[in-house]
This record gives C-alpha cells, structure tokens and sequence, in this order.
C-alpha cells in the first residue's frame, strides 16, 4: 500500500486558477462515487479525501503497491479541463511526506494566517464527507484521524500569537491601515456558514453593524452571531443599497453579486470584499465608479514575526512526535500479515516440540491440547512481535524480521 497527494493553494496559484480546481460538497461527492465505481481496477485507489477550502484544493489517495495513477490529469477529467495546462502549479507528496504535510495542514501551519482555526474544522469535515461516502480505507481513516487529534492537542497545549484569526479580521485591518472606519458602519454578510459567522462576528468587533443574509428556505430558526441582524438572501440587493461594507463568504458555486443588478444604485465608497473561492463577486464589480473590491488575493498577509518562527518551530517539533506513530503504523502495515504468519508458524513449531510429552492422551484431550497450544502460542508470539515493532525503527525490524523468516 502506498499514499500519495496532489495539491494547490494560495502559494502557487492565484484566486482565478484555484477557483477553477474548487469543488463544492456536492462535486466531492460525485468524484467520490466515480472512484469507488472504478475502484483498484482502473486506478489502484483504495481510499481518497478531497480537501476543498477558500485557499486549498487537496487529493488524498491510499494505492495498491503497484499502483502509479496521475492524479493531476485525474482531477482535470472531473473538472472537465485541458490535463497538463496547470500541471506546474501543483504539488505533490508521497508516503511519510504525504503524511506530515497532513499534520502540519490541520495544525494550521500551511495556512496563511499561522496556527488558524478554520482549517482544523474544514479537515474534520472532509473527512466526515469522504466517510459518507465509504470514499476511505484503514490508512486515510488512521491518518487524518491521527492528525486531528494531533491538532486538537497542540491547540490546548500552545497558542501562536495573534491566533484565532481568520480571513476577515485580516481584510478588516488591511482596511483600518488604509483609513476605514467601521464604528456604527452598516456592514452586509452574505453567507451564514462557518466563513460568514466568523466574518459577521469580526465586523461586530469591529464595531460595525451586521446584517447576514439567511435563505427563506430555512425554518426560520438560523443560527447567526448574537448582535447580528438578518435579511432574506433574495432581498440582499436592497440591504446592499444601504451598506457601506459588504463581505461575501459562501460555499456556493454561482455569484452572489453581479453589476447588472446595481444599476442606477448609489455606489460610491461602497467596499466590497470577497473571501470565496470560488469568488462569490463578479470581478466586473470593482469597474463600478466609486466601487473598492477586495479578493483573497488583495489580503496583505504580514510576515512572520520571530515569536511566530520560534512558535512554528515548537509546533514541527510536536508534529514529529505525533507523526512517528503514524509512521509505526504505515511502515509495518505490510508486515502485519508476515507477523501474523510468522506467529502461526512458531506456534506450530512449539507444537512440534511438545507432541512427544501428549503420546499418553487419549486422542480428544490430545487435540484440545493442541488447539491450545497452538492458539495460545501464537498470541504470545504475535504479541512478542508487535511489541518489537512498535519498539524499533522500522528498518530495524524489518530486518528482524527477514532473519526470523530466513531461520524458520
């Protein structure tokens, strides 16, 4: 078994191309369901997580030994695009490197705000969805369960400085550091999931006053930040109209704003900021006299400070830790069938060697003698082995192992 990713991401991509390579909930399904009717016969995959984020579109994929898909040219056939176009702006890692890229992801040190939260929620529920749709196998369910759980622990033990932040607290002190103000400013959240919660409640703080846009399919009954006003998503033109700030972040696949729909509205100073991918506003928007509009890739993400180095620094250190017994696992995984074999093997040997002390049994006590022996003996060896696998390094125990072998 091997493991492999493909990605891209704010680092390598701009706003326009990642968005191209963004998948909603719904299309993450759908790929899911084509995987698993393909299966190991086509590609070799076994298990696979897609990650899908403002900043990030990530492929995980656990393969047959055997296996050597090209993911890239893979996500190009779901997304219906030119394969090879783009292929330099992806990265990709294999195995152990997978691995920790994974660790270091939920822990929010690939983010462009070091040690966010956001993305340790967006990990949890692409993995949540990859199990909805039986997309995962025992390596992905081991690996991204390893990694939130190193997440939440590095979260209660250390809190990197300026932490908890998100895309909006930085697009609002951009624009403090340009001269806005948002004291008892009207400020329109077009989105009411994670994202926009967390953008509504940064204007509050802000001093601004909110109004977030909620569907009139839902109940009535939606959940928005306290302090926060709500207007209907189809009435949000007219609160725009009134608005001096209007924020989109949602995980829709259609705009939110278009420039046709303001026709003859008073515009000027209005500021518009977008924090979708893909992007909520018409870039057409920003044509419009008298209109700012700002997109992910506007955000003037600072450099990090010395205290964030040394805080960084600690967080790899614990990363490490954590991932040596992912690395227990995925190294001796296929060793497992060798020990299981192995342990079956020594038990019949200890058989073997006792059989001459069972001649006086009667047949029936004899075979319930060896049934035990058997059984008991090779738990007990299985065991001895496992617990020198988890002891030595793998190169260690492999070898070990290959002398056992080559000995019976």
């Amino acid at each position: 078994m091997k493991l492999q990713m493909i990605g891209i991401d704010h680092s390598t991509a701009s706003v326009e191309v990642r968005e191209r390579y963004a998948f909603t909930s719904a299309a993450v399904r759908a790929a899911m369901q084509k995987i698993k009717q393909e299966s190991e016969a086509v590609h070799g995959i076994r298990g696979c997580l897609i990650l899908s984020t403002c900043n990030r579109m990530e492929l995980y994929v656990s393969l047959t030994q055997e296996a050597n898909p090209d993911l890239y040219a893979l996500i190009c056939d779901w997304k219906g695009l030119d394969p090879g176009a783009e292929r330099a702006l992806f990265y990709e890692k294999k195995d152990l490197e997978a691995a920790r890229h994974v660790f270091e992801l939920a822990c929010g040190l690939c983010s462009q705000i070091l040690g966010e939260d956001q993305i340790l929620t967006q990990v949890k529920d692409a993995l949540m969805l990859a199990r909805e749709e039986a997309a995962t196998d025992h390596c992905i369910e081991v690996l991204f369960r390893q990694a939130i759980t190193a997440a939440k622990e590095m979260k209660s033990s250390m809190t990197f400085e300026k932490g908890n932040r998100s895309a909006a607290t930085v697009a609002i002190r951009q624009l403090r550091k340009e001269g806005a103000e948002f004291s008892r400013k009207q400020a329109l959240v077009i989105g009411n999931g994670m994202m926009g919660k967390l953008t509504a409640q940064a204007l509050m703080e802000a001093g601004a006053q909110v109004t977030v846009t909620v569907r009139q399919y839902h109940s009535g009954i939606v959940d928005i930040p306290e302090g926060a006003s709500r207007v209907n998503y189809g009435e949000r033109y007219e609160k725009l109209a009134g608005s001096d700030y209007i924020f989109s972040a949602t995980a829709s696949p259609n705009l939110t704003i278009r420039p046709e729909r303001m026709t003859g509205m008073q515009l000027d100073g209005k500021i518009f900021v977008d924090l979708a991918v893909p992007r909520d506003i018409d870039p057409e928007v920003g044509n419009l006299p008298g209109v700012r509009l700002f997109g992910m890739d506007d955000l003037d993400m600072e450099q990090l400070s010395e205290e964030q180095k040394e805080q960084q620094a600690q967080a790899q250190a614990k990363i490490s830790a954590a991932l040596a017994e992912f690395e227990r696992f995925f190294c001796a995984r296929d060793l497992i069938p060798r020990i299981t074999k192995y342990a079956g093997e020594m038990a019949d040997d200890l058989w073997g060697r006792m059989r001459k002390d069972c001649i006086g049994l009667e047949e029936e006590q004899r075979e319930n003698v060896e049934q035990a022996v058997k059984r008991s003996g090779s738990k007990v060896a299985a065991h001895i082995l496992f617990a020198l696998r988890d002891g030595l390094d793998a190169d260690t125990f492999a070898r070990c192992m290959q002398a056992l072998e080559k000995k019976q």
